[in-house]
């Protein structure tokens, strides 16, 4: 039996030409395609940043709006221990509102950022997918601030250590006693005698009296800085609701 085998006639360059740019259109377009994903996954995500960021920047403004006035008060008590030995420059024993006014330079509500978001952007490379430069800028702006209020905070512990440990050489805890034992509150003023005087070590004063001098320029800085801080945050948080329409 004969088998006959059919002769296919040779492409022209016309049907090599169409099949090569059938070819290429598809894989451009796939190409495309895959671009177009990319950039909604990136631009679903730097939304979710920014919405994340809001609701952190937001902690942060409601915590320096919350420092800034404890913050006002302690430079306010070192003003009345000045005076108080300024005219008692004698003075060896104290009244039990002048004891409150050493209670009072020690302390304070530090603020502290809500890192969350900005982790996540510095560290999983997050901060590439902000294409907006207004954004980026201000996170900038923000980010300094913030890296000088944490230096002023450790700056701040470590003097108010000094504070009191001079504190607890300079004032009698005889004179404390009743009130420590009835002491069953969480504050330090807490633990002050409510009525009378409390005798006072004179020799570590003046040390104690130079060093509050310094805490108070120091906290005077800090108010500055919470300030600005706070401008910085707000504006930022501005920004991120107009350019990502949040509320």
């Amino acid at each position: 039996m004969e088998v006959h085998h059919g002769h296919h006639a040779p492409k022209n360059w016309k049907e090599y030409f169409v099949e090569f740019l059938m070819l290429f259109t598809a894989v451009t377009l796939g190409f495309f395609a895959e671009n177009v994903r990319e950039h909604y996954i990136e631009s679903h995500r730097e939304s979710q940043y920014m919405e994340s960021l809001l609701a952190d920047l937001k902690i942060d403004q409601a915590n320096l709006k919350n420092s800034i006035p404890y913050q006002q008060k302690r430079v306010e008590a070192m003003d009345s221990l000045f005076l108080f030995f300024k005219n008692n420059p004698q003075a060896t024993q104290v009244p039990v509102s002048v004891v409150k006014h050493f209670k009072r330079v020690s302390w304070e509500i530090i603020s502290y950022r809500n890192t969350t978001t900005i982790s996540q952007l510095k560290n999983s490379g997050g901060l590439r997918l902000i294409q907006n430069k207004r954004v980026t800028d201000s996170i900038d702006v923000y980010d300094m601030r913030w890296i000088r209020i944490e230096s002023s905070n450790n700056r701040f512990v470590t003097n108010s250590r000094d504070i009191n440990l001079l504190e607890e050489k300079i004032l009698d805890a005889f004179d404390s006693l009743d009130a420590y034992i009835k002491n069953n509150g969480y504050d330090n003023q807490d633990n002050i005698p409510q009525t009378g005087f409390v005798r006072i070590n004179r020799a570590h004063l003046r040390e104690y009296l130079n060093l509050l001098a310094r805490q108070q320029t120091i906290t005077r800085q800090d108010i500055r800085s919470y300030k600005r801080a706070l401008q910085t945050t707000e504006n930022l948080m501005a920004i991120i609701k107009n350019e990502y329409n949040l509320p």
